[in-house]
């Protein structure tokens, strides 16, 4: 049982549903728990605390008086008993498993699907009171938000949807994050999203369980401009920088971020969905990949600011393709008039496509700038699939990278060859 005094009083009522009078009683008439002191002379408790704070509710619910249920505590740990024996056995006879989290992930779903704020909202009370909210995150929360993203991939929820989704969680986690006692810890930590990467919840996460182990967490939030993070990183002098990843484009800018950051002696580490899809992204990241879970996330980063810092090869630095990345970047907006015109007689909804023609050319320049083109097979298809399903047109997936190539070829010529005949063979998969 960790005994690292870590967490604020805002936790404890939280996690145990005490009072924090009742708290404060305990721990001026019997000495239990005994909370250390921060700097600023703010309480700070352990996992440990929590788990007797439990233990002592228990034995109230079970009719004993406090100062009885205090002695036997003090008895069984003179006597070198187990004393959370019992507390034990009442969470095996109510068991948390994968059952259990697959119905407060359903629930949850169902509610934010119907907008049903406060229906979910108690799911996600329900869940705190049962499990701490580092795992509640990781096997209900994190995995719901993946389940309604795939909905709206597949078409069956809309954008309106996703989006109440995520601003529960966002607003849940910087609750959490605002409640966390001060840092204990001397380390500094810059976190942040590269340019272009929208997506916060696993950088909050990553944030919140930093700021309960006592770190020192500075969350820049999304889409920072590349000056501005070396600027910050040049003033706080941090011990660590953590970035974050989810799509093609953004690893680009974060390889562009690692690539500058890494000049500075500090250690800069990376994680996101993109890396754990494509696993042979790693390689063009300047930087330690943190894992592919939360927890190893945590663990790693842990290991980064104790200076145990793990081995990892630094990718080849290879200046690939820097003319055909000009000509794209000069041609796009003719590239994507062409396509226009080719596409008339099929009827398109241009607004949604005049979108996925910016995510193709994006993601197109991201690959580029990689250094390996079959990086977008899984972004294209995506967007095949995204097409297919939300575009009641003649046009398919296919189709599209096909009139996309020919557009290519049209405005830029033998220059592209490269690309179009990477995407013509897409097309004829």
């Amino acid at each position: 049982m960790d005994q690292k005094a870590t967490f604020g009083l805002g936790v404890i009522l939280r996690e145990t549903g005490i009072n924090a009078d009742t708290l404060r009683a305990w721990e001026r008439r019997y000495k239990l728990p005994q909370p250390a002191r921060s700097e600023g002379g703010q309480r700070l408790y352990s996992s440990h605390d929590i788990e007797i704070i439990k233990w002592l509710l228990q034995r109230q619910k079970e009719g004993m008086r406090i100062g009885q249920a205090v002695k036997l505590w003090k008895s069984k740990i003179a006597q070198g008993e187990n004393s959370f024996a019992n507390t034990f056995a009442l969470r095996r006879e109510t068991p948390i498993d994968e059952t259990h989290f697959t119905a407060f992930r359903e629930s949850w779903v169902a509610a934010c699907l119907s907008f049903n704020e406060n229906a979910a909202e108690e799911i996600t009370n329900e869940a705190f009171a049962r499990v701490l909210p580092e795992r509640a995150f990781q096997e209900i929360f994190i995995p719901a938000i993946r389940q309604i993203g795939n909905l709206w991939y597949q078409g069956s929820v809309t954008v309106q949807q996703e989006h109440f989704a995520s601003a529960l969680i966002a607003r849940r986690l910087n609750a959490l994050i605002a409640a966390a006692p001060a840092p204990t810890r001397p380390e500094k930590v810059i976190i942040g999203c590269p340019p272009k990467e929208e997506h916060t919840l696993g950088l909050l996460l990553t944030t919140l369980y930093l700021r309960r182990r006592g770190f020192n967490t500075i969350y820049l939030g999304a889409n920072i401009p590349l000056d501005q993070f070396t600027e910050t990183a040049k003033k706080i002098q941090p011990q660590l920088i953590i970035l974050a990843a989810q799509q093609l484009i953004s690893a680009a800018t974060l390889k562009n971020t690692a690539d500058i950051l890494s000049q500075s002696n500090i250690p800069v580490a990376y994680s996101g969905r993109i890396f754990i899809d494509n696993i042979k992204l790693r390689e063009k990241i300047n930087a330690y990949f943190l894992g592919e879970k939360p927890d190893e996330v945590l663990q790693n980063a842990e290991s980064l600011l104790s200076q145990n810092h793990p081995s990892f090869s630094l990718p080849e630095k290879r200046e690939l393709y820097q003319s055909l990345i000009k000509a794209f970047k000069f041609y796009r907006p003719n590239i994507h008039v062409h396509f226009f015109k080719e596409t008339l007689p099929f009827n398109l909804a241009r607004f949604s496509f005049h979108e996925i023609n910016n995510f193709m050319s994006e993601n197109i320049l991201a690959a580029l700038q990689l250094g390996n083109l079959d990086l977008l097979k899984n972004e294209f298809a995506w967007a095949s699939t995204l097409i297919e399903n939300h575009e009641k047109t003649q046009i398919s997936g296919k189709d599209y990278l096909q009139l996309y190539a020919n557009a290519i070829k049209k405005e830029i010529g033998d220059e592209a060859t490269l690309l179009i005949d990477w995407l013509l063979e897409e097309a004829s998969r």
